[in-house]
């Protein structure tokens, strides 16, 4: 089914930026490798690169999920994928403020762009499966660092 008129509009966008916050993921993922492939370094914690790897290729799925969401007309579950993600992105992007922090800022303002391009969801509590996936995506990152012994 194809959306002409504003509709098509609006879907091209949302569909723009999830696509934009996909690539920066991966970039930032290959930025990351690259750098530590460039240092010859053993890091203390031999679990973090994979897992740090391992969970911005997650934001990048997570962001191709929510595009898929987009083009099946699902918009409240791409609203809910696409912000859970930005904050997934932004709460590491924190942690790695001195490496690839930044790019992932800017991979989480891309995330939250692609749900702002998606129009209110009215229901009854629309806020809880945005906020529960935030919660879930933070949850997974300190999981994350505590079972390689980071945290």
């Amino acid at each position: 089914m194809a959306c002409t008129g504003m509709e098509g509009v609006q879907r091209r966008r949302q569909l723009i930026a999830g696509l934009l916050a996909a690539v920066a993921a991966a970039a930032s993922d290959w930025g990351y490798l690259a750098v530590i492939h460039s240092q010859n370094a053993q890091p203390p914690y031999p679990g973090v690169v994979p897992f740090v790897t391992g969970y911005v290729a997650a934001i990048a799925a997570a962001s191709v999920v929510g595009m898929a969401f987009v083009v099946a007309g699902r918009l409240a579950a791409a609203k809910s994928v696409f912000l859970s993600a930005a904050a997934g992105s932004a709460a590491l992007g924190f942690l790695a403020i001195f490496s690839i922090g930044v790019a992932l800022l800017i991979t989480a303002a891309l995330l939250t762009v692609a749900a702002q391009t998606i129009p209110p969801i009215r229901r009854r509590r629309s806020w809880l499966w945005p906020v529960s996936g935030a919660f879930v995506a933070v949850a997974a990152l300190i999981a994350g660092f505590v079972v390689v012994g980071t945290f």
